[in-house]
């Protein structure tokens, strides 16, 4: 078992270190649900939260054709580019989003995970380090190598951080 699910799953209070400093300490649902820093948000969970480091444009940030709008409250005015989260399960399968197409997939009986590359190239571009975007699905979803469809994030579960920092915005 990985340290960090034991961590998750025995603990009341859980403190993740990054080279010997404190990044974060709080509860196991408060790590999980609002990490402090892209470095927790890229730590806790399995499979790790994609990050994305895109452009901050007028209308706020944009991965393939879906674009999040950037609330009077996240100020990343100093930042050009900021690193934008998303977990495995808070993507929605649908017809709107960035279209991916599944390269593996990880069987788990109830569910699965795909991973996933975006079919368009100039994402790519944009997001610098992904490679791979992991992406849940429900037993009744499933898929397979070669299927594509889109992917979006529930508005509700997308975090934010600076790429200078690393911490939330």
């Amino acid at each position: 078992m990985l340290p960090q699910v034991e961590a998750m799953t025995m603990g009341d209070g859980v403190a993740v270190l990054n080279d010997g400093v404190l990044q974060q300490c709080a509860s196991p649902r408060e790590i999980y649900d609002f990490p402090a820093n892209a470095f927790v948000a890229g730590f806790i969970g399995s499979p790790a939260m994609n990050l994305f480091t895109l452009p901050v444009t007028s209308s706020g940030v944009s991965l393939g054709n879906w674009t999040y709008a950037l609330t009077p409250g996240q100020d990343v005015r100093t930042d050009k580019d900021i690193i934008v989260g998303v977990r495995p399960v808070s993507w929605i399968l649908g017809s709107r989003g960035l279209e991916v197409r599944v390269e593996h997939v990880e069987e788990l009986g109830h569910e699965s995970y795909g991973y996933c590359v975006p079919t368009s190239t100039d994402v790519d571009a944009h997001s610098g380090e992904m490679n791979r975007i992991a992406v849940h699905a429900p037993k009744a979803r499933g898929m397979k190598i070669g299927d594509t469809f889109c992917i979006a994030p529930s508005d509700d579960a997308v975090h934010m951080f600076s790429t200078s920092t690393g911490a939330r915005i």
